[in-house]
């Protein structure tokens, strides 16, 4: 007897896939340098200085000893004394010095020129590969119309 086996076969299935494969290549340089700029710069401050005020005041009066300087509340007293020759000699405060500071402000105005660094970027092989990013601190939207990227994007449009 003869059984016929059924006829099996084997179906392979197959599919593609996409692989990513990166490659570096050097597109070019950048030269980047510092220029030094100069800027005027005013600034204005106040200076104090004191001042010595000598008043003297006549007082004339027969003393019997003398009396070191002494302070009377912010003025400084010196006795100034002379002796006088009578019949008998005696001690005579002839004035007070009274001195006190005076504190005077006087405005002055200072200018001169600062120098002040800035970065230049270029792009020798005008490859458009090198990009400048500014922070708001930086100087902001001013300083980004002067970038090599917004005069690419200017000559594109």
């Amino acid at each position: 007897m003869n059984v016929e086996q059924p006829d099996e076969r084997t179906l392979e299935l197959r599919e593609e896939e996409l692989i990513v494969q990166r490659q570096m290549r050097d597109v070019g340089e950048a030269h980047i340098r510092t220029r030094v700029e100069e800027v005027p710069a005013r600034l204005e401050v106040e200076a104090n200085a004191e001042e010595v005020e000598v008043e003297h005041v006549p007082v004339g009066q027969v003393v019997s000893q003398r009396v070191e300087p002494y302070q009377e509340g912010d003025v400084l007293v010196v006795p100034v004394y002379e002796e006088q020759l009578v019949v008998t000699k005696r001690l005579l405060l002839r004035e007070q010095l009274r001195i006190r500071r005076v504190t005077t402000t006087q405005r002055q105005l200072f200018e001169d020129t600062l120098k002040k660094e800035r970065v230049e970027v270029d792009d020798p092989g005008q490859t458009g590969m090198v990009h400048e990013q500014f922070t708001a601190d930086e100087g902001g939207a001013d300083r980004r119309h002067d970038g090599l990227v917004d005069r690419f994007r200017r000559a594109l449009h």
